[in-house]
């Protein structure tokens, strides 16, 4: 019955989806029977969690899944937990209920079943996936990861919105290794009880995407490398239940742009950002001089406000994007300050005009025979002026 459903349910959406390509993504929900994922410490824990092959080893967080928005997609789930039935909750997602992956209201996999959810990619933004079966032990244990919708530009936070010349990804989390036990992970299920009694939740570990200390100085891992005048797209998702405290370093000119995949009406200039859990945020960064500092993520607990640990993320600022590194040496772009025209010479290449807040604000050609942009109309002000390559700023009179 419950296969019969799901054909009539999307029924509709196979029809308006015949012309289009379904991407899909192979993921199995996994359960560890032994201790074996490693700690910044050394300690050896056992997780839950999400991989994107049979034989690959669990790991916090689980795999980031990227779509482009307007991609059908098929996301294919593989119970290999042995116990435990799952699911995948797309956490901040425009679905419908029956792939949404809440347990009651659509369907739960199974040990050694396969399941699909389908969905349209919606607004471009940072969300997530994690199980919600007996969700406060699964999350916990490690079922969650990162998920990102890109607008068709993919330097843009989403169509005509924020330019920006790289991005990171930070996801944070903690782990009370009492949970992470046979008693409690790999306990049986219990047919005659609706209720599971967990110990007290307190965290001894706290991770930026499933690392800390020594291990966040990695850039691989969310220490942030670069250079003065570049756009820095930071993508923060909480799925810990501690709040989390972020203070960025003033030189940075951190702007909150949006929440939970939705553009903010208005941009926020801030240093500090609170991120409660299952909040996703994301932040422009706009370095404009060079220095070496850390960002701060304090953990709190909710219940008494009182942090609980401090992991501290290396940023290092170092050179500057220059006209010649944007259009070459061979390449001239004068005047600047500018008052009417920009000119060029040498150089034929697509170019995007964004504001200090990193809004598009001219997009076109530069080439040989189309050699200046207009730019008097733009108010006086500090502007960048961005290729595929590199940003520069100028300054219009």
């Amino acid at each position: 019955m419950r296969k019969l459903l799901f054909i009539f349910g999307f029924f509709g959406m196979v029809i308006s989806s015949v012309a289009q390509q379904m991407t899909t993504t192979n993921i199995f929900s996994k359960m560890d029977m032994a201790p074996q994922h490693i700690l910044w410490d050394g300690t050896i824990t056992m997780l839950m969690g999400f991989t994107p092959l049979m034989m690959t080893a669990i790991d916090i967080p689980s795999p980031t899944l990227i779509y482009t928005e307007g991609d059908s997609v098929e996301l294919k789930l593989r119970n290999m937990s042995q116990v435990a039935t799952h699911t995948i909750h797309l956490h901040g997602l425009d679905v419908d209920q029956w792939n949404d992956g809440v347990p009651h209201l659509s369907f739960e996999v199974g040990h050694n079943e396969t399941e699909s959810y389908f969905f349209k990619a919606p607004h471009p933004g940072t969300y997530l996936y994690h199980c919600h079966v007996t969700s406060s032990l699964h999350v916990q244990a490690g079922m969650y990861g990162m998920l990102i919708i890109k607008p068709q530009n993919a330097n843009e936070t989403w169509d005509g919105g924020f330019t920006f010349d790289k991005e990171y990804a930070w996801m944070t989390s903690e782990i009370d290794t009492i949970w992470h036990t046979d008693s409690i992970i790999n306990a049986p299920h219990d047919t005659t009880t609706i209720m599971r009694i967990l110990p007290d939740y307190n965290p001894q570990y706290f991770f930026v995407n499933g690392r800390a200390e020594y291990q966040l100085s990695d850039t691989n891992v969310a220490a942030i490398t670069s250079k003065a005048n570049e756009i820095v797209l930071l993508r923060l998702a909480n799925i810990g239940y501690f709040g989390n405290r972020l203070i960025f370093p003033t030189q940075l000119n951190a702007k909150i742009i949006s929440s939970d995949g939705r553009p903010l009406p208005n941009v926020e200039s801030s240093d500090t950002l609170e991120i409660l859990p299952g909040e996703r945020y994301q932040v422009l960064l706009q370095p404009t001089i060079e220095f070496t500092d850390s960002i701060s993520v304090d953990y709190f607990n909710l219940n008494t406000q009182n942090i609980a640990d401090i992991q501290m993320i290396p940023l290092n600022v170092s050179g500057f994007v220059s006209v010649d590194e944007v259009f070459g040496s061979q390449v001239t772009i004068y005047p600047n300050p500018v008052k009417d025209k920009l000119f060029f010479s040498n150089f034929t290449e697509k170019f995007t005009i964004h504001d200090v807040r990193g809004k598009s604000i001219i997009q076109g050609n530069v080439s040989s025979t189309n050699s200046s942009i207009d730019v008097s109309k733009l108010s006086k002000g500090i502007y960048f002026i961005k290729t595929n390559k590199r940003t520069t700023k100028f300054i219009k009179n």
